[in-house]
């Protein structure tokens, strides 16, 4: 696999501070039959005594309760979608375990779109959004970001590349579809307008659709000549369907940090989980769990909270 950039996407209004997505659905869905890539189909087993001292760092009601709700929208591989037995595995599935093995906190899924994570953040539905999330200065505002990986949008095109995409001024007239809501579908295609502008190039076709299945869809059936999505998640699908889908990896836009995502006022919350995964670090636990999902080259020195690109 060529050398990744992360998870997540940016966004550019509080309206779009959710992550893009991809669906596991049929034929053009990744997660249905993650097994025929060589990938995992069950989340990590990990073994590990429990830390007191990093137990005492998260709040005393998650202490008390002894459970950690975690968002996740699982229609989105590699980091979180479903096993064809409906268990929730991937990048995510694995970090979860190794929350548990390691404070004993019982990890309870709390399935949400994409969209409506900002939301349930801020109402408490939820301890923290499992997704990933591009560290940007909108979303520190609103939000405690603990980074984990590294971040940036490619782009995917039908298997053997028949319209010669190679560069970002090669989408210049082009249909490129996207999902609704990401920095994909509004930061990114709207800096690539520009791009296309000044090279005196036609404008590019957005299709901006609901669901990553739907997106990744219309490559696969040729209504759209490309698509844009989080370069690890495009690796991914690239990886599992080779028949249908090519990634281009010459394609990277909006380079960051990622990571989960806790309310603006749970600073201690943020202050645990950037421990924890620091931990993981340290120990290697976050380098395996990395090469489990072939994205190792996604990898941080070491988790930060709310750390945006300069």
């Amino acid at each position: 696999m060529k050398v990744l950039h992360g998870i997540a996407a940016t966004g550019v209004t509080l309206a779009v501070l959710g992550m893009s997505a991809c669906s596991n659905d049929d034929s053009t869905g990744a997660g249905a039959q993650p097994t025929k890539a060589g990938l995992p189909s069950a989340p990590l087993k990990v073994k590990s005594a429990v830390d007191s001292a990093l137990l005492a760092k998260f709040p005393e009601d998650v202490r008390e309760s002894g459970v950690l709700r975690l968002a996740a929208d699982p229609n989105y591989p590699p980091n979180a979608f479903k096993s064809s037995s409906g268990e929730i595995i991937g990048v995510g599935a694995d970090f979860a375990a190794a929350l548990t093995a390691r404070t004993g906190l019982r990890v309870k899924w709390v399935e949400v779109p994409f969209d409506g994570m900002l939301a349930g953040l801020k109402a408490h539905r939820f301890e923290a959004s499992w997704s990933a999330w591009t560290v940007t200065q909108e979303r520190t505002e609103v939000l405690n970001l603990v980074s984990y990986v590294n971040a940036g949008t490619s782009a995917m095109v039908k298997a053997g590349n028949p319209e010669g995409i190679k560069k970002s001024l090669d989408l210049c007239g082009r249909t490129v579809a996207a999902q609704t809501g990401t920095v994909q579908a509004q930061g990114n295609m709207d800096s690539l307008q520009e791009q296309c502008a000044k090279a005196g190039k036609s404008k590019i076709e957005p299709m901006v659709v609901p669901q990553q299945s739907n997106v990744n869809q219309a490559v696969a059936t040729g209504r759209a000549d490309a698509m844009l999505a989080d370069n690890t998640a495009v690796a991914y699908q690239a990886k599992l369907q080779p028949d249908l889908f090519q990634s281009v990896d010459t394609i990277l836009l909006s380079p960051a940090a990622a990571g989960v995502a806790v309310p603006k006022d749970e600073e201690e919350l943020a202050a645990a989980l950037t421990a924890f995964y620091n931990g993981l670090i340290a120990d290697g636990t976050y380098t395996k769990i990395l090469e489990r999902w072939d994205i190792a080259n996604a990898a941080v020195a070491k988790s930060q909270v709310n750390v945006v690109a300069s």
